[in-house]
């Protein structure tokens, strides 16, 4: 690399990496309302490797009676005063010109 192209990453690449941790959290999407939830937690490597994915409608019934809710898997669980959690609820809150605003809060298996 020639020193003029090391000078042009070393500007680029700091406000592009800001840029994709902004997008990545921002709770415009369901799997970003995820993410926040886990970083909210306190556990910042679980919230960018969680690949939140959501779960059939068949597998909700043992989190929750209410189908209409969306819940979603995450691939790394984290741990809560309560428990381990592998399951967020995702709600949404507000709805305006630019964007939906989703909030996901932690779910736990009902029964033993």
């Amino acid at each position: 690399m020639t020193h003029r192209s090391k000078k042009w990453l070393k500007w680029f690449l700091p406000p592009l990496v800001l840029l994709l941790l902004l997008l990545t959290f921002t709770p415009f999407a369901p799997s970003n309302a995820v993410r926040l939830c886990i970083l909210e937690n306190g556990h910042p490597f679980a919230a960018l490797l969680s690949g939140p994915s959501k779960l059939s409608k068949s597998e909700i019934k043992n989190y929750s009676g209410s189908k209409r809710q969306q819940h979603y898997q995450i691939n790394v669980p984290f741990s809560t005063a309560s428990a381990d959690v592998d399951v967020l609820v995702v709600r949404k809150v507000a709805k305006n010109h630019f964007y939906n605003k989703y909030l996901a809060t932690p779910s736990y298996a009902l029964g033993p």
